[in-house]
């Protein structure tokens, strides 16, 4: 047997030991450290692609409204013309090849707009315009109005307006309704 004193050797163990833990110890404090940072910069990532796809969502939905109204620009809506009745004999939907989106207002209700497509911009412009110098237009009695055909987020834009215009007709001030929905008064001429 050998008289070799193992309190030596485990303190030698012992020290190597700790020496190994401080290092682990120290290497999990990094690691600890590199993940704190990688996590602030996953939630500053997240923070950044929430606003741009909130930016990008807002644009999508102006450019379609955009777009909407743009394919709308030679459009004329009439409203006021009776529904089937042509040279006074009721029109067959299905000989003229006619396509209903909504159905047939009852005998008290107002009749559906009519939404006509014109070739050319200024035939549009010019026959707004004429229609407006002209105010009344009557046909077979039937009150008969021409409009620009807006899309109805413009229509509920420009409905906004309507106490501010109602009040400026009562006090016979003039205005307009610019595209989008813009009002403009007209002061002194």
């Amino acid at each position: 047997m050998s008289d070799v004193t193992p309190s030596g050797d485990l303190n030698l163990g012992i020290k190597n030991l700790f020496k190994i833990l401080n290092k682990i110890s120290t290497d999990t404090s990094h690691i600890n450290v590199k993940i704190l940072e990688i996590d602030a910069k996953l939630n500053a990532m997240d923070e950044r692609f929430d606003k741009m796809e909130n930016r990008i969502s807002t644009l999508e939905d102006h450019e379609v409204e955009d777009l909407e109204n743009r394919s709308r620009c030679n459009n004329i809506c009439i409203r006021g013309l009776p529904e089937s009745v042509e040279d006074g004999k009721p029109i067959d939907s299905k000989k003229k090849n006619t396509y209903l989106c909504s159905p047939s207002p009852r005998p008290n209700q107002c009749p559906r707009p009519i939404i006509m497509r014109l070739l050319k911009f200024q035939t549009r412009e010019l026959l707004l315009r004429k229609a407006r110098e002209k105010q009344l237009i009557l046909w077979d009695n039937h009150k008969i109005s021409f409009f620009q055909d807006l899309s109805k987020e413009v229509q509920l834009k420009r409905k906004a307006f309507a106490e501010a215009k109602r009040r400026f007709r009562d006090h016979m001030a003039k205005y307009t309704m610019a595209y989008l929905a813009i009002l403009c008064v007209h002061y002194e001429g």
